[in-house]
């Protein structure tokens, strides 16, 4: 089109140069400068309108994954020409606003070399708001948390742009392949080249909860009251279902029941979530109905992927009515009947013991180094059982276990001197896991791992009444539920053995070769500084927990000398709430309490 345009310009200029002979050399110039100038304009013209550039790959959340030219690990957006040609980028904008045209970054054209991208090329940019290092580092940041990224030609028209959602760390965000409008999360990033293409995210489904026998507990959307079957995705993305199998046949392919795709939003579970299918052998309802119904007394359940390849059963015995079966914790190998079934929810701990008895294991130590002697003179782990009921309970015969799923380790508790082992009413008793069954009653077969384990109490009857599944523990510091027989568990260094527990922010400081100070400020946002004084040398651990006792970073692990001693603690990653913080020596440990806040 500009070929022919330019062509009808100069035959009209040659036409008027026959007519006008008489017109002097100056004047012919004058016409030859407008053709020029209108066929420079064209050039531009066509060469804007014909770029097509992508914003083809970004990462919002750069932790360690790549490190930029200025040693920092900036967040960075790629541009890719997918174009026949070269396009200097100096004039044009890129922005994290899209509304806000005096926020855009204009990229500089002062070294046109730096900012050109070759036809079918890439370009990298930092976006870490540090414009004095070089014309490819933007005056923005991105947004882990989601936000835009935009993309402009140097007259502030649309090029390209992309809203996203909340980042992974260490994990780009990209179209595949190059310039199409399909974008993936992008474990094998690549800035600066071509996108590969996204490994598949893993699928981590669960058969979680079914209930075989549903007489009255749980009415269905169709007015009746059918069996159910709970999945769990415990995966990073969603799973649309549509293709899937379900069965209650394991060796019978042609039997399975493939779950439709005619609506795929019904039949999608979120990252974390639980979706409900109903097998009353009715498919004509919903896609979300079965072909098949469960059996009270015992069969199968499995699920397969489009391909048919087994991705998860369970094989049950006989049911009671009214009463789920189900993963306490969700996903895990632990199997329980639940008469608090929760379909389409996180399962709860099972506490399916008898009414009128209450029982919790309300606090125990796993890790008793110095902090409490036990009656043999020696420091054993403890568990602490609490009756929250209105009776004393009797608890030879029932069972303590450091296992959920071995009920043959699980240690009867001897019924030899009833006495001894009968908690009052709202009261308290404490078992020594030291595994020496010979000094009482109270002395159990098994010992506590201060690494992390679990703890159970069952019923005379192996039914379980409550467990928890903990993780690293403090030395000298016992993890219990605040108040009594809750379900709120902290970190408890003023612990109580034997007592109701007391609030954890009691803290105090325990005779050491370290006294630990309150850190400041705190409350905080970012950073904040821990002081600590030695009175001799020591190799000093300090660690970060949160309330519930996971571990959440190491501080400092090393030999110090005597004196005050400073450390900053930057938590500027981690979300608003109570942590502890931790001095262990070689004479003991103490522990604060830390705020942040955003």
């Amino acid at each position: 089109m500009f070929y022919i345009l330019f062509y009808k310009i100069v035959s009209l200029l040659q036409i008027k140069l026959i007519n006008l002979k008489k017109y002097r050399m100056k004047k012919m110039y004058f016409y030859f400068k407008i053709v020029v100038a209108v066929a420079i304009s064209l050039t531009v013209l066509t060469s804007s309108a014909s770029a097509q550039l992508y914003i083809n790959e970004f990462m919002a959340s750069n932790d360690g994954a790549f490190p930029g030219p200025q040693g920092d690990n900036p967040d960075w957006i790629e541009i890719y020409n997918a174009g026949a040609e070269a396009v200097m980028l100096g004039g044009y904008y890129l922005s994290d606003k899209l509304d806000d045209p005096e926020a855009m970054y204009q990229i500089p054209s002062t070294y046109p070399d730096s900012v050109t991208v070759e036809p079918g090329g890439f370009i990298l940019f930092y976006a870490n708001d540090d414009t004095a290092w070089s014309v490819l580092n933007t005056n923005f940041k991105l947004s882990g948390g989601g936000e835009n990224v935009g993309l402009w030609n140097s007259s502030m028209e649309v090029v390209d742009q992309i809203t996203y959602e909340e980042q992974t760390t260490d994990v780009s965000y990209g179209r595949y392949p190059d310039g199409t409008d399909d974008w993936f999360f992008m474990t094998n990033y690549t800035p600066g080249a071509a996108n590969q293409s996204p490994a598949p995210a893993d699928v981590v489904l669960f058969i979680n909860e079914f209930m075989a026998s549903n007489d009255f507990a749980f009415p269905g959307p169709q007015g009746d009251h059918p069996d159910w079957i709970e999945i769990y995705n415990a995966g990073m993305e969603a799973v649309m279902l549509g293709g899937y199998y379900l069965s209650d046949k394991l060796d019978e392919p042609e039997s399975m029941y493939q779950i439709p795709s005619t609506y795929p939003d019904s039949v999608t579970v979120g990252p974390g979530e639980f979706i409900l299918f109903y097998a009353n052998d009715d498919t004509a309802w919903s896609v979300l109905n079965t072909n098949f119904k469960l059996s009270g007394g015992g069969e199968h359940v499995g699920l397969w992927s489009p391909e048919q390849v087994f991705l998860d059963s369970i094989t049950y015995g006989p049911q009671i009515a009214d009463t789920s079966y189900g993963r306490y914790q969700d996903g895990t190998d632990n199997w329980y009947m639940m008469a608090d079934y929760t379909p389409g929810a996180s399962n709860t701990n099972p506490n399916v013991g008898p009414a009128d008895v209450m029982l919790y294991i309300n606090e125990f130590m796993a890790s008793n180094d110095f902090a409490y002697p036990g009656p043999q003179g020696d420091h054993p782990d403890w568990i602490e059982i609490y009756n929250a009921g209105d009776e004393a309970v009797m608890l030879g015969g029932y069972y303590l276990s450091d296992k959920l799923d071995v009920p043959e380790d699980m240690y009867q508790i001897p019924s030899t001197y009833p006495d001894s082992v009968t908690v009052e009413a709202g009261g308290f008793i404490v078992f020594y896991a030291n595994d020496d069954t010979a000094w009482s009653v109270l002395n159990t077969n098994f010992k506590l791992s201060g690494g992390g384990e679990h703890v159970g109490l069952w019923s005379p009857e192996q039914v379980l009444l409550d467990s928890i599944t903990y993780g690293p523990q403090i030395a000298d510091t016992s993890y219990g539920r605040f108040p009594d027989g809750s379900q709120f568990w902290y970190m408890m260094p003023d612990f109580t053995p034997g007592e109701a527990n007391r609030y954890v922010d009691a803290v105090n400081e325990l005779e050491m070769n370290a006294s630990l100070k309150q850190n400041y400020p705190n409350p905080f946002s970012s950073f904040t500084n821990i002081e600590f004084n030695l009175n001799e040398p020591d190799h000093i651990t300090i660690t970060v927990y949160t309330i519930s006792g996971s571990i959440v970073s190491v501080l400092a692990d090393q030999h110090y000398n005597t004196g005050n001693h400073s450390i900053q603690w930057s938590a500027s990653e981690l979300p608003s709430g109570y942590y502890l913080y931790s001095i262990q020596t070689s004479t003991g440990t103490d522990i604060k309490k830390a705020s942040i806040i955003r």
